[in-house]
């Protein structure tokens, strides 16, 4: 088998995984949104059983439960918004049948982008709502990492473009 049999075989793998988590975060956003919604309408009170462990062993309120609730919808939102950017990759990738293309190079550069900038702008809502509902000691969040993610992947596009500029000139020769 040749590393670039390895390479898609590889890229399979993460294309289903990418699809599979791409359910799961859109799953938990419709739970978490309709979760939110609930209790916010008093569908859901502070009586139901659940709730009312919940806020007694947390000791937090419904409107601290709502903003929780809201924060980690947000939280998968954006989380699915990459990994859909990055399904977009590997689907794209098996079709041309290489990872060193100036297309694939593009994408994954584009991928980094959109992982900083998400990054930036989740870790900044989500610190805004647990700003607002008093519970800033509760957000552990700091997407360090996907920043440094996004630094990689930005990093490993110039790896991908000169690989792409070599495969080009074994080809003209």
């Amino acid at each position: 088998m040749s590393n670039l049999e390895k390479i898609q075989k590889g890229m399979r793998v993460l294309q289903i995984l990418s699809k599979i988590i791409l359910i799961f975060a859109v799953v938990g956003v419709v739970l978490t949104s309709i979760g939110a919604t609930l209790v916010a309408t008093d569908v859901l009170n502070m009586e139901n059983q659940f709730l009312h462990f919940l806020s007694v062993t947390a000791e937090i309120s419904k409107g601290q439960l709502v903003g929780t609730l809201t924060a980690a919808a947000i939280s998968l939102l954006f989380g699915g918004i990459i990994t859909a950017f990055a399904y977009r990759y590997f689907t794209a990738e098996l079709k041309e049948g290489t990872p060193f293309t100036n297309a694939g190079a593009e994408r994954i550069k584009q991928l980094g982008i959109m992982e900083i900038v998400l990054s930036v702008i989740s870790m900044g809502i989500m610190d805004g709502i647990y700003e607002k509902i008093g519970l800033t000691e509760w957000n552990r969040f700091d997407d360090a990492g996907g920043i440094t993610i996004g630094i990689c992947l930005i990093l490993l596009a110039i790896v991908i473009r000169y690989g792409a500029e070599l495969e080009q000139k074994s080809r003209t020769k």
